[in-house]
């Protein structure tokens, strides 16, 4: 009795408990020892102070800030958020899927700014 092939396969996505959504500015990554691709995922902010100190008002409330006590670092933080190790191969096909998603969305943009000025020329 010969057993044929599948001609399909169904592929079941499930969330594992720490899966979020993130915002995501940039990338930042390296080779791996192990051969594998590293790429960390950051979302940019200015840096926020680690403490203020606030003068107590005569009734008791929380006054001004005391600026030159603030304590805190100066700059710009990249908050990496997530990293992932991944082959050459399953790289390639993630810049593929991400190149295919640039090329719909920009079609979008596009057939939107071209409705919009038809619309504006109508009205016109």
């Amino acid at each position: 009795m010969s057993e044929e092939m599948p001609t399909s396969v169904p592929f079941h996505y499930i969330k594992s408990n720490l899966f979020r959504v993130i915002h995501t500015d940039g990338a930042v990554g390296n080779i791996a020892p192990s051969g594998l691709i590293f790429v960390g995922l950051y979302s940019e902010r200015s840096a926020i102070p680690q403490m203020m100190v606030h003068d107590v008002t005569e009734t008791g409330q929380v006054g001004p800030e005391r600026t030159s006590e603030r304590v805190g670092k100066i700059g710009i933080v990249r908050e990496v958020e997530v990293g992932a190790t991944m082959s050459v191969e399953t790289a390639m096909t993630f810049v593929a899927w991400l190149q295919e998603k640039i090329d719909l969305l920009q079609k979008i943009k596009k057939t939107a700014e071209q409705q919009k000025a038809n619309n504006e020329s109508a009205v016109n």
